[in-house]
């Protein structure tokens, strides 16, 4: 069984360095070969020498500064496909700190669904119990209950997406920047008739990653304006051409018409929805 396992990384030298040590003190699952294929969006904190020194089995490819998210794991992605035909492609942030036997319950997990699925591991703040990242529904988050379960949406810290998926929809779409390529991946894989699972357990930690609110009403309209439409604010285009896809054109038209509202009449957007909701 052989695993890809596709990163991306920007001037956190010293978390994909911990990422990749943590890495290979995994136990793997039997027959398993790991080749690691990682983005170095040209970092300028020493991160490609330390990739270099420490790690000279991982296939490193340079992008330009501009890659983020998106990006960064298509160019890594692409990199494997051409390198040889891998059974698996993993996904896994350089912020995420994988538990004990990660990986053989990872392929364990997948193994007891029995179909080709998409599996989102679960993550947990470090040191709690409490759910950071993994699988979610309409409903919000799903919390690991023993079993995997079927989920709508996925988060892209630790992802395990196997040959047959990758064969019939690809890699992770160019529309996407940083955000939302992810998500567009999961719904991507069901239209194509596939399901996503979250694991039973948590497999991982990693702490929430917060940005300020794009419509907070206590910031100016240029700082909203600026947040709405950054590609690690709200990535407004990216954020409606999502919504246009997944959810519709009239969805699609809904949320311009919603965000620009947020954006340019937050207090008095507010008090209209609340006296809605009445």
């Amino acid at each position: 069984m052989k695993i890809a396992i596709l990163l991306t990384c920007f001037n956190r030298k010293a978390k994909t360095e911990a990422c990749l040590s943590n890495l290979f003190e995994q136990t793997l699952p039997e027959n398993a070969r790991l080749q690691v294929f990682i983005c170095d969006d040209n970092s300028s904190d020493g991160t490609g020498e330390m990739l270099a020194e420490k790690f000279p089995h991982v296939q490193v490819v340079k992008g330009d500064g501009n890659q983020f998210w998106g990006g960064g794991m298509r160019m890594a992605w692409e990199s494997a496909i051409k390198t040889e035909q891998f059974d698996f492609y993993l996904w896994l942030n350089d912020d995420t700190f994988l538990l004990e036997d990660a990986l053989i319950d990872l392929v364990e997990n997948y193994n007891a669904i029995g179909l080709p699925v998409i599996l989102s591991a679960a993550c947990k703040r470090p040191g709690t119990n409490e759910f950071s990242y993994g699988g979610l529904t309409n409903e919000g988050m799903v919390v690991p209950n023993g079993s995997p379960q079927k989920v709508t949406y996925i988060n892209g810290n630790l992802v395990l997406i196997p040959k047959e998926i990758v064969g019939r929809i690809g890699i992770v779409s160019s529309k996407f920047t940083h955000y939302l390529g992810d998500y567009d991946y999961g719904l991507r894989a069901q239209k194509a008739g596939f399901f996503c699972y979250t694991t039973g357990k948590y497999l991982a930690e990693c702490e929430i990653n917060t940005i300020p609110y794009w419509g907070d009403p206590k910031l100016t309209l240029k700082e909203r304006w600026k947040m709405a439409h950054h590609i690690k604010g709200l990535a407004l285009s990216e954020y409606i051409a999502y919504k246009r896809q997944h959810h519709g054109k009239w969805v699609g038209f809904k949320t311009w018409v919603d965000s620009y509202l947020k954006v340019l009449f937050p207090h008095r957007y507010i008090k209209l929805r609340n006296y809605l909701k009445r």
